[in-house]
């Protein structure tokens, strides 16, 4: 041991307070050590002599060790407890050590003292370490959570920005040109029907174009979940997902035209997208069923498919990057997102998510 050892030892006989103190220091054990005999001076060297460790016998005249243990638990204080005291039966000693005493030993056999001490003082050290790292670990997960919140707000931002943009900007600048080549497809002569038809393609890709363009808007950020609202989103997203992959898929809520918070929003509805990009591509389902419903001060979100199903144990071991995503997306607005599933029997997604303010729009 390098650094001294502050011990607080109860201890009504001086003999045996200067016996431990003479095994300690034969053991190279350095220590400041205050002994006291009674409950008064024990509760207060607790709080100003502030202890490493405590020694104990257990039976003083109107003191014991059990009163001592217990004190020392109420207060909240974590530091390592030996009982060293004269015979005592074994079932006492067990008892004590259930209660939080780390250690027992005979005043008459002393000589594992030293070592009793290091292991003790050890081990609540390693202890600490332990929780500090946890408590690290988990300040660490927090702050990650928060900074990948921050940064999807950014990138839902930005993709609002970025659609609006192609929608708007591009879009427009289309249409115009379609509308100069009709202009000048009129104006062509019937001389020449091969500038005609050439101009006529244009046109079609044109047309083309802007269907792509919108598609690709839609995709970035769909602009009836800022102007209609989620639930108009989520409709919107079935049917789109029934026309693209014809999977016949409902959208059953008596929700129409609630506005919820913009971070729901954009959680709940990419959730949604995921969920069903990934029976698009995984399920072999042959049918989609969702509800959106409020329960108490909750959202709640069910998505049912009917195919094959998978085994959650394969899916955290391969750790699937969709439904981990899907997962923290839950977590950022204070939801949780639950998988009901067997190799076989299909999938079903429960989504619950508390709703900080709701409104109805008039």
């Amino acid at each position: 041991m390098n650094s001294k050892l502050k011990i607080l030892h109860l201890e009504d006989l001086p003999s045996d307070a200067e016996l431990v103190d003479r095994v300690l220091k034969k053991g190279n054990i350095r220590f400041e050590k205050l002994v006291v005999d009674n409950k008064t001076d024990f509760e207060k060297s607790l709080q100003e002599f502030a202890p490493d460790i405590i020694l104990s016998d257990h039976s003083l005249p109107s003191f014991n060790s059990v009163e001592a243990l217990k004190i020392v638990k109420e207060r909240g204080i974590d530091i390592p407890f030996i009982l060293i005291t004269s015979t005592v039966s074994e079932e006492f000693a067990v008892e004590m050590m259930r209660e939080g005493a780390c250690d027992y030993l005979i005043k008459d056999r002393l000589q594992r003292l030293p070592s009793a001490v290091i292991q003790a003082f050890d081990k609540f050290l390693l202890r600490l370490a332990q929780e500090n790292d946890v408590a690290d670990i988990k300040s660490s997960r927090l702050e990650l959570r928060r900074l990948t919140a921050h940064l999807e707000t950014i990138r839902e931002e930005e993709r609002t920005a970025m659609a609006r943009e192609i929608h708007d900007e591009l879009g427009q600048q289309l249409t115009g040109i379609k509308m100069d080549l009709s202009l000048m497809l009129n104006d062509l002569s019937v001389k020449a029907p091969v500038t005609m038809e050439k101009v006529s393609e244009i046109i079609e890709n044109v047309d083309v174009t802007i269907k792509s363009i919108r598609k690709i808007s839609s995709e970035l950020r769909p602009f009836v979940i800022d102007d209609l609202g989620l639930i108009a989103a989520l409709d919107w997203q079935c049917r789109e997902f029934e026309k693209r992959f014809a999977i016949p898929c409902t959208l059953n809520t008596k929700l129409k035209d609630q506005h919820f918070e913009k971070p729901l929003n954009t959680a709940v509805f990419r959730i949604y997208q995921e969920t069903l990009t990934n029976i698009a591509r995984h399920s072999k389902a042959t049918e989609v069923k969702s509800k959106a419903s409020l329960e108490g001060d909750n959202l709640v979100l069910t998505i049912t498919d009917n195919g094959v199903g998978f085994k959650k144990e394969e899916a955290l071991q391969r750790r699937t990057l969709g439904i981990i995503g899907m997962k923290e997306r839950a977590i950022m607005v204070g939801g949780e997102l639950k998988i009901e599933t067997a190799a076989g029997f299909g999938t079903k997604i429960i989504l619950k998510v508390p709703v900080r303010s709701l409104q109805t729009a008039t």
